[in-house]
């Protein structure tokens, strides 16, 4: 009876070290112009367009920024097609302010899965693509 215990505790030690499920989209948020529209929205910096990736908790965050029409609203999907993440950042409404400013998009995906490629379309003028190593 004895062994009960240290196999209840080997299974719990085990269990915890299990890689994160496949790789899920969890929820997207906006920030920077994509939250402040028109006269605050002019206040916000311009900065260098980019992608860039980390992970939190075990959880892959894909983070987009870049610069465009001010009070400009976009929507954005994503999806997982086997070994790639797609995702696209579309204008909805055009802006008419005349500045530019920086939009930014936090992509959450639950889990890390293995080696994912990725592909950001913004508005079929921006195009970045990568591979994500967990």
């Amino acid at each position: 009876m004895k062994a009960t215990p240290l196999l209840l505790i080997l299974i719990t030690i085990f269990a915890g070290c299990e890689k994160t499920g496949p790789l899920s989209v969890s929820e997207v948020i906006p920030g920077g112009c994509a939250i402040n529209k028109g006269e605050s929205a002019k206040s916000i910096e311009t900065n260098e367009d980019k992608v860039s990736y980390s992970f939190v908790d075990g959880d892959l965050d894909i983070f987009v920024g870049f610069n465009a029409t001010c009070c400009s609203t976009y929507h954005t999907s994503s999806q997982i097609q086997g070994d790639s993440i797609l995702i696209r950042i579309n204008i909805s409404e055009p802006g008419m302010c005349n500045c530019i400013c920086y939009y930014t998009y936090d992509f959450k995906f639950k889990g890390t899965g293995e080696n994912y490629k990725y592909k950001v379309t913004v508005d079929d003028y921006l195009a970045f693509t990568g591979i994500i190593n967990p």
